[in-house]
């Protein structure tokens, strides 16, 4: 891995995109994060579920960090598409979020992450490609 999880814990704490959501890391592997969401009131939207955008939010820093474990903290990979499917709601719980990437590319990084409950459910599955917009480490495509 060419960033260590101090750094990875540093980015996610310094992302200003990632303030307010409370996200905790919780592991990491060479293109693989999985991300805490304590749940807390402020993630609410009315009706008493957490909010989409909180598991989009959640997704999305979670596929940045998987890609960073490669690339390293200082890559500057930005999202270029992402698909969301919800598949059930959270009414006051936490949940995870596993990103890991399932194809690097030279420009483009493909991969998939999930947000479960704390009791195991499922509640979204989102399809992300990142786009790498400055020239890095060369990547070595997998087949």
């Amino acid at each position: 891995m060419r960033a260590t999880e101090a750094e990875l814990r540093r980015v996610l704490a310094e992302a200003a995109f990632c303030a307010g959501y409370g996200f905790e890391l919780g592991s990491v592997a060479d293109g693989e994060c999985t991300l805490e969401v304590p749940f807390r009131p402020a993630i609410e939207r009315p009706g008493g579920i957490v909010a989409g955008a909180v598991f989009m939010a959640a997704a999305d820093a979670a596929m940045w960090l998987a890609v960073l474990t490669r690339l390293g903290p200082q890559d500057r990979a930005v999202t270029a598409e992402m698909t969301t499917a919800f598949l059930g709601a959270a009414r006051e719980e936490g949940f995870r979020c596993r990103a890991r990437v399932l194809k690097w590319g030279r420009r483009l990084v493909y991969g998939v992450a999930e947000c479960v409950s704390d009791g195991g459910r499922l509640l979204t599955h989102h399809t992300i490609t990142y786009i790498r917009t400055e020239e890095g480490p060369r990547l070595v495509e997998s087949s």
